[in-house]
């Protein structure tokens, strides 16, 4: 690479150094405001210097060996969105060879490390990977960056040390080649491995992982090692759903966000023995595994369980307190898996609840011990997410349904905190007509601090068969807005 202008020469190692211009400092800084974290800021500022000084020289060098004229890629335009979930790593293409632009502030680095995104993903891989430091401590107008060396991609895939829990490849930097010029002559060879293609994502997969990874209180979406990286490279090798992600993460949300596909409820009970569709289904997820994780607990025997359910089940006789009963039914639904003296007391108590909140519990408890029962409820529950509307706070709405005898059926509506935290103040709970009339509305309060005050606001009624409606929970001028049929 014989370009000169813009280069000076490190006397010590012969590695090249470039002059960062202020100009490209002030823009940058005021770019990487607009991420959501502050490591994503700062490397989002590095790449920015980085890309922006070195572009020109590339430039000056592609004119004089005729080659096509470098390029951002995927281009200027999308190049936060990246940053803003990789962290690290900028690619300039220069005609159909692909250079990834690795910076860091450290001045004597002794390791090289790509994220596994610039390597595994073949839409996204580069030919050749470039350390680089870049130096802003100083004034304003001495501040530079080196290019310590290269590396391609078949040598950092077959050399580099693989770390799974931060998903990248580390190379020491002295296995890097530090004449540029080498670079240059290799542009005509194949020096890319090959590397596994990306699955399909499914619809519910991307629904899920939206909601779950464009939360910012997800510090690092890269390194939730839930998602398996090829899901999560497929992800982000779209370019609408990588942007909408990265629109959740720095709260640029759209002011009204509605599933236009319906939610069937009565599925939910003729599915309920279906593993599959129970444990996720466009989002809805089995409440316990959302809202309320199951904790650790003692191991009991058969034996000991059967002898526990015989004086629970006494504690439901119209003669005992309604809290008692409702107290009894919930833990019968925890001991009396597929007991039929359980099955047949909390049947029974359908039938002579004196509260519908009794009645309630003992439906869901059924729906537990008994899946399929025709008198059984259920209760599913979906991660909302408002982005830094909700400063934090991590909230699901869940919808509880059982069947009734006059052809309707019970809806039982509620939003609450998945950590156990309050509801902030003044979120919504609104219930829709087809049309978007507003039949009942619930709000959360605030306490004399201006915090949240409530656990929980929720609604309930009891819609005919075939009835739509909406639901819509809102925030600061923000909403989410679900429609379901009964």
């Amino acid at each position: 690479m014989r370009a000169r202008n813009h280069r000076r020469i490190n006397p010590i190692d012969d590695s090249l150094m470039l002059k960062i211009a202020p100009e490209d400092q002030e823009r940058g800084w005021q770019l990487a405001q607009s991420h959501s974290n502050a490591i994503a800021r700062y490397h989002g500022y590095l790449n920015w210097l980085s890309v922006k000084t070195v572009l020109p020289w590339l430039e000056e060098w592609a004119a004089e060996e005729n080659l096509p004229r470098p390029a951002i890629w995927p281009g200027e335009e999308r190049v936060p969105s990246v940053l803003e979930l990789v962290h690290n790593g900028t690619a300039i293409q220069v005609g159909n060879r692909r250079l990834i632009l690795i910076p860091s502030d450290e001045m004597e680095p002794e390791l090289f490390t790509v994220p596994q995104e610039w390597v595994d993903n073949p839409s996204w891989m580069g030919d050749y990977y470039l350390a680089v430091t870049v130096s802003v401590e100083g004034e304003e107008d001495d501040c530079w960056m080196k290019v310590w060396g290269f590396a391609t991609h078949r040598q950092v895939k077959n050399r580099g040390n693989y770390d799974a829990n931060h998903r990248s490849y580390s190379l020491a930097l002295a296995e890097l080649t530090r004449d540029l010029t080498v670079m240059e002559i290799a542009l005509g060879l194949q020096v890319r491995e090959v590397v596994k293609p990306l699955p399909q994502l499914s619809e519910t997969e991307v629904k899920q992982w939206l909601e779950q990874l464009g939360d910012a209180s997800v510090y690092s979406p890269r390194l939730q090692l839930q998602v398996p990286f090829e899901k999560w490279a497929a992800l982000l090798s779209d370019d609408r759903l990588r942007q909408h992600l990265c629109d959740r993460r720095m709260g640029k949300l759209a002011a009204e966000v509605e599933n236009t596909s319906p939610v069937k409820l009565r599925e939910w009970l003729e599915n309920v023995l279906d593993s599959g569709k129970n444990a996720l289904e466009d989002g809805w997820q089995q409440f316990e595994w959302l809202v309320s994780p199951a904790e650790p607990s003692a191991v009991r025997g058969k034996s000991e369980v059967v002898d526990a359910i015989a004086p629970v089940i006494r504690l439901l006789q119209p003669k005992e307190l309604e809290q008692t009963r409702r107290h009894a039914a919930g833990v019968l639904g925890e001991l009396g898996v597929g007991n039929p003296e359980a099955i047949d007391a909390l049947t029974q108590l359908l039938h002579t609840a004196r509260e519908e909140e009794t009645r309630w519990q003992a439906a869901l408890s059924l729906g537990k011990i008994s899946p399929g029962h025709p008198q059984a409820g259920i209760r599913k529950a979906r991660y909302l997410d408002f982005g830094l509307q909700l400063e934090g706070h991590s909230i699901a709405l869940i919808v509880a349904i059982m069947p009734r005898n006059d052809n309707r059926l019970g809806v039982f509506l509620q939003v609450q905190p998945i950590a156990g935290r309050k509801l902030p103040p003044y979120l919504k709970l609104s219930l829709l007509s087809e049309s978007g009339e507003t039949k009942k509305e619930v709000e959360s309060r605030s306490d004399e601090e201006g915090k949240g005050k409530d656990n929980l606001i929720q609604l309930r009624f009891s819609p005919p068969s075939g009835t739509r409606f909406k639901v819509r929970v809102s925030v600061n001028e923000v909403s989410a807005t679900e429609e379901f049929i009964a």
